[in-house]
Parts: structure tokens; sequence; C-alpha cells
């Protein structure tokens, strides 16, 4: 096992000379070997003498290719690790650079010493101490992600050497110096290795930062499925994964399809023609996501490029689909805008009864309306930070209840924990710290509010609808910004307040309004918002405005468009 002190001593220029001799090392057998391709025997020399002469003669030459493969073999992981340390290197300076900027340094045990390891940084709040205990965890991880990837560094090029030394570097049989040195070229690279296995955001992330680029684009390319659905990567390397794949699931979701009908077909019982409908919904929701991220023409079509593949909405990006077999429902995320490098970044989480192939549409168009409002609020009331850019994403990961199952916490604790890596992943991610809100509408909120206790990253909440967010301690919700909730009065699911209570009455959560309110919209013109708030008509028609908060022109819509821009002056009170 290597440690910080081993990886900051490597010496990239020692492999530099080393690649630069081997180099010059298979020169030399190249020429040996075109020099013998033109001695020729003395034709009609037969005999023993001759045959002894011959077989000296082929020794030499299978000689030459043995060794050409192995010195092959040997400049190809000499470069191969060389690009490695570099990438490694300039990947630990990144941490030191982070570890620096927030009080930390990197020590060469592996430790992190900590400035503030004694006291309490003046004026340091409790949601401050909470994210400086967070960075600590995270720039621990990321420590420990560098030095197995220097170890599997260590280990791959002692592996190759190992190999050579022992003559287990093949020529295949070639008898061409050249061709011998390819040959054992290609025996010496060092694939990108797997990513840690169930690792945190962070350390996912740390080991794709430790990649060089041509591993990663062997990752890309070959093994899109390591980083499609993996927290901590980049948002554009995993929607060009997830893209790539959408064939292979298509594959699978008919495969479950046809199984499931053969079963049906055979048994006719209930419980298989549900779980048809379920394999049917499956394909259904591939359906609405091919729909959202590739473009159609007027007659409803894919466009196709010059290459004959799809064109993708370019503002668009597909961060991850799970449709496999042990899934009961399709899962997808969808974002807008563009997650890499967006000032503010929202993540909308539905809740009850919600799937991919029935609302993950007007979820990706909701939480875009709420987007583009951001961005013009920013320009509109705060020109000090024009230019500024926003990015949603419509997160349905996790499988909501869709029956009985929306009386119980369970479902959104599961949801929660995946919800919260995705979020801090999102936060691991990037080298700088975008302002990230969680935005959870009904059962929703309640599973914003478990993946918040875990500690991720987000700067602010909002809680729509909510029946409860699995706590009354707003300091368990360990956001560095604040909580918001929204609750129309004709809302009863709001009203149930069914898990660890109404979220409203938790001290120091902002309540926003849901009422008409004269504000200014994007138009330029001064007009009162419709409310989400209905107070005359049916009790059916009451409930019905639970579902109104991302409408149109509402307060709620409003509210929400100003705390995701990070400006919650701009925001209605109650």
């Amino acid at each position: 096992m290597v440690d910080i002190g081993g990886i900051n001593d490597w010496d990239t220029a020692g492999l530099e000379r080393l690649s630069s001799s081997l180099t010059s090392r298979i020169g030399t057998l190249i020429d040996l070997g075109d020099q013998l391709d033109r001695l020729e025997l003395i034709d009609g020399w037969v005999g023993e003498a001759s045959e002894v002469a011959r077989r000296a003669f082929d020794a030499i030459v299978d000689h030459l290719t043995d060794s050409a493969a192995q010195v092959g073999a040997i400049k190809r992981m000499t470069d191969d690790t060389e690009d490695s340390v570099v990438a490694l290197k300039s990947a630990l300076a990144d941490v030191s650079s982070l570890a620096f900027e927030n009080d930390f340094a990197v020590c060469n045990d592996n430790t992190l010493w900590d400035r503030w390891a004694f006291e309490r940084p003046p004026n340091q709040t409790d949601a401050e101490a909470a994210d400086r205990q967070r960075m600590k965890v995270e720039l621990l991880e990321r420590i420990g992600e560098i030095v197995r990837r220097g170890t599997e560094i260590e280990e791959s090029a002692a592996a190759i050497m190992t190999a050579a030394a022992r003559n287990l570097i093949s020529d295949n049989g070639s008898t061409d110096v050249r061709e011998a040195a390819g040959i054992g070229d290609d025996q010496g690279a060092t694939r990108a290795p797997q990513p840690p296995a169930q690792g945190h955001p962070a350390e996912n992330n740390q080991w794709w930062n430790s990649l060089t680029d041509d591993q990663r684009d062997y990752v890309r390319e070959e093994r899109p499925h390591w980083i499609g659905d993996l927290d901590g990567i980049p948002a554009a390397d995993r929607s060009t994964a997830n893209l790539a794949r959408l064939d292979l699931d298509r594959s699978s979701i008919d495969g479950q399809v046809n199984e499931a009908q053969a079963r049906f077909d055979q048994t006719g019982s209930a419980m298989d023609e549900k779980r048809l409908q379920l394999a049917l919904g499956k394909r259904s929701s591939l359906d609405a996501v091919e729909h959202l991220l590739f473009q159609t023409g007027t007659d409803g079509n894919f466009v196709l490029g010059a290459d004959g593949q799809r064109i993708p909405f370019p503002d668009r990006q597909l961060l991850a689909f799970d449709a496999s077999p042990e899934r009961t429902l399709a899962t997808a995320v969808v974002a807008t805008g563009d997650i890499d490098s967006a000032d503010h970044v929202s993540v909308h989480t539905p809740g009850f009864t919600s799937t991919v192939d029935g609302g993950l549409e007007n979820l990706v168009q909701d939480s875009d309306r709420i987007r583009r409002l951001s961005q013009w609020q920013l320009d509109h009331y705060s020109p000090d930070v024009a230019g500024q850019t926003v990015a949603s994403v419509a997160y349905m990961g996790y499988e909501a209840p869709q029956n009985v199952g929306v009386l119980s916490d369970d479902m959104a604790q599961t949801g929660g924990g995946k919800l919260a890596s995705f979020l801090d992943g999102i936060d691991a991610s990037r080298s700088d710290d975008p302002h990230l809100t969680a935005v959870g509408h009904s059962y929703g909120s309640l599973t914003t509010g478990f993946a918040l206790q875990d500690g991720t990253g987000v700067d602010d909440a909002v809680f729509m609808g909510s029946p409860g967010v699995g706590t009354d301690n707003l300091g368990a919700l360990q956001i560095t910004g604040d909580a918001y909730t929204l609750a129309s009065g004709g809302d009863g699911v709001a009203a149930l307040a069914a898990f660890d209570g109404d979220p409203r009455e938790i001290t120091g959560v902002h309540d926003l309004s849901t009422r008409a309110a004269d504000v200014v919209m994007p138009d330029g013109t001064d007009v009162a918002l419709m409310s989400t708030d209905r107070f005359t008509g049916p009790v059916v028609e009451q409930m019905g405005s639970h579902s109104d908060y991302y409408k149109l022109n509402t307060t709620s819509q409003f509210n929400q468009a100003a705390v995701i821009a990070g400006i919650p002056d701009v925001a209605v009170a109650r």
C-alpha cells in the first residue's frame, strides 16, 4: 500500500527517461530484424550443416521477436504509468488546494491536519460547523481514493514487469520484430480501473479525476455502465453514457415484456397480468425518456443526424435511467440546463403515484419553467449578478408509493438514501460550489427531508404540500441556508402533518405565500399572480389544490423561483 508521501515522491521524469531508453531499444531490435530479413542462406546449400544454420537463424529471429514483445510491453506500461502518475499527482494537488481553502492540510501519512481541531473558528454557526465536518469527511474519502488508485498503479506496473521477467509476454508466434513489438504493446497496456465498490460520491469523483484522458475515453466508449448511475461523476459524462445505453435498455425491457406476456398467456392469472402491465409500463417509460431527450420532427419521428443517430436536445441531460428486471417501476433523472456549470441548481422530487411514464414529462416541463423564471428574476432583480445561470433536475430516481405505501415512511427513507447520494454527487462532481436547492412535493417532501438528514451539500430546501419532512428539528436537515414551505389553503395533504408534524411549525422554517400577490412578472407588467388557494366550491375541488404548486403564474411558482435563484427577499411571505 502506497501513501500520500510516496505519491508525492514519485518521479515522472525518471519514467520519461526510461520510456526514451526503451524507445531506443525497440528501434535497435527492429533494425536488427530488418537486417536479418535481408540475409539469405546460400542457395543450394543442403545437408546437416545447412539445417543447423537455418535453426540458428530461426532461433535468433525468435529471440528478437520475444525481446521485442517484452520491451514493447514494458514501454507501453512505462508510458501508461507515467500518464497515470501525472493524472494522480494533479488530482492530489487539487485535493490539497481544496483542503487548504478550508483550513486543512493533506499529510503524507494519509491523514488531515485540521487548523481548528481544538477550537471552533470565531463566529462559526452550527450549520457552518456541520458543513465543515462534512468537508472533512469528503477530503478523507478523496485521500483514501487517491491512495487506492496509487496502489493500483503500482500493482499494475509490477504485474507487467513480473510477466516480462518470467517470459510470459508472448509474441503470438510472430516472425516480424516490428509486429512483435506492437503485440507486446497491447499486453503492456493498463486499462482504466473499475470505480470503487459502493463508493461515496466524493470517492467516485476522485476516481474519475484520477484517470488519464485515454482511460476516461475508454470508460465512455467501452464501459458506459460504470458511470451512467454513478453519483459524483460530471453530469455531461453520465448523460453521454446513459444515452449510449438506451438501445440495450430497450432490449432488456422487450425481454421482460415477452417473458411476462408468455407467462400471462399460459396462466391467465391476475398476478401475471399485473407483471405484464408493469413490464409494459417500463417500455412506456423508456418511450417517454427518449422523447424528452431526443429531438422529433413535425411527423413525430426522431430527427437523425448525418451519422444516422438521433439528435439529443442540447440543454437536457439523462442522469439516470433504470428499468432492470429487479425493479418494479422504471426510475429516471432528467436535467435541463448545464448541471456542471450552473450557478444555481434545483432538484425537484415528486411524491405519491408519480411514475416515469405518467409524470416525468410534466415534471421536466414544470421544473424547467421555474428554472427560466429563476433566470429572469436574477436578471430583473439582481443586475449585479447578471449572467448567472440556473439548471434544474426532475428527480424520479426512486420508486414513489402507488397505493397504501403512502401511509408509511418506508419508501421515503429508502428513496431518501438514493436522493441524498444524488444531491451529494452534484456537489462532489464540481470544483466550485453551486447554490443547490432541494424541492420536494407531497410525499416527495418527506423523501427530501430524509435525504437532507444524511448531509448533502444542499443550501436551501422548499417543501410543498408537505405531510411532514421526517423531523421536527430544522438542524437535523443539515442545510447551510434556509428551509421554506408552501401550503395552499385547500391542501388536505399538507393539513394532515402525518410524518413528524407540520413543517410550517418547525422553528426557523419560512412559510411562503400561495395566495395572490402583486409582483412584477417576466413580461415587465405588474400583475396579480394567481393563487393556489381555493376557498370556494366543494371539498373535492379544494383538495385539488394539492397539485397546483407548479401551475403557471402562481405565487407558488414565483416563490420557488426566487429561492432557487438565491434571492429569497423577492419571495412573498405568507
